[in-house]
């Protein structure tokens, strides 16, 4: 298994620098910031799951990238840069830009996302979060371990579909009824494994007393010294966004707003930050 830096540490430093990695990407419009992030978090991707699955998203951000920089200025003509004219109505660059730009941090959040997924487990998630809730730890950790269990399952179920010859037809109407037919067969099997998951949890003792649990984490040196570097670097970038320093508008004209020493310390603070990910 490959060392990473992030699942060595204790969780609630990890769970600190992802949400604080979030906030930085989600509450800033600058294309420098977003771009920057969007690049990170391909390698992070490389770097943790594989061309493989960078392959896979990409695939299904397509869509996506197409509507929203290709069908949505069509209709949506804000802006005052005109790059060409359909039927009287503008084509404007403003829309274009802003489109790629939401598209990259969207596709950005998503794969640092998967990134996450790869530093964490449901024993560190009921760590976190048990803090707070015993329900709400139990349903996040529930539901993350749900739907990879659903894909595993699909996978199961198409092969054996495969394999009793149910799966053989070409057309449209076929393929949409045996997807429709495996679909039915999943559901039914996951709600059957629901009932056998309370039933279980029932006979346990499950809700009738005092909950006990034993956790291995421990908060070393280390985990100190990194959270401290996590929160200075972090603050420091979101104080930056709330002072204006990356203040970007797409409507009704482009404008970023000029960069200065502190904006440029920021974004270096910013590619220290999320450089973490790939370690």
């Amino acid at each position: 298994m490959k060392k990473e830096l992030l699942r060595e540490l204790h969780p609630a430093v990890s769970m600190f620098y992802f949400v604080m990695l979030l906030i930085i990407i989600m509450f800033s419009l600058n294309p420098i910031v977003i771009t920057v992030s969007f690049v990170i978090s391909i390698i992070s991707v490389l770097r943790h799951k594989g061309f493989k699955t960078l392959k896979t998203m990409t695939l299904f951000f397509i869509p996506i990238f197409l509507f929203s920089v290709i069908l949505l200025p069509l209709f949506n003509h804000n802006g005052v840069t005109a790059l060409f004219y359909i039927n009287d109505m503008a084509v404007t660059l403003e829309n274009i830009v802003y489109g790629l730009i939401m598209t990259m941090m969207l596709m950005g959040v998503s794969l640092y996302f998967v990134t996450a997924g790869c530093m964490t487990d449901s024993e560190k998630m009921l760590y976190v979060t048990d803090r707070i809730s015993h329900k709400l730890s139990l349903i996040i950790s529930m539901v993350l371990r749900f739907i990879p269990m659903m894909i595993r399952r699909w996978h199961e179920i198409h092969e054996a579909q495969l394999g009793m010859l149910c799966a053989q037809g070409t057309g449209f109407m076929a393929k949409a009824k045996q997807y429709t037919k495996e679909l039915s067969i999943l559901i039914s099997w996951c709600l059957e494994n629901s009932i056998d998951t309370a039933v279980s949890m029932e006979s346990r003792g499950y809700g009738t007393g005092r909950r006990s649990s034993y956790h291995r984490f421990r908060l070393k040196k280390a985990d100190v010294i990194f959270l401290i570097l996590f929160m200075v670097l972090s603050f420091f970038i979101v104080y930056t966004f709330g002072i204006g320093k990356f203040e970007t508008y797409y409507f009704p004209e482009i404008y970023i707003k000029r960069t200065d020493a502190v904006s440029y310390a920021a974004l270096i603070s910013e590619i220290i930050y999320m450089s973490f990910v790939i370690i």
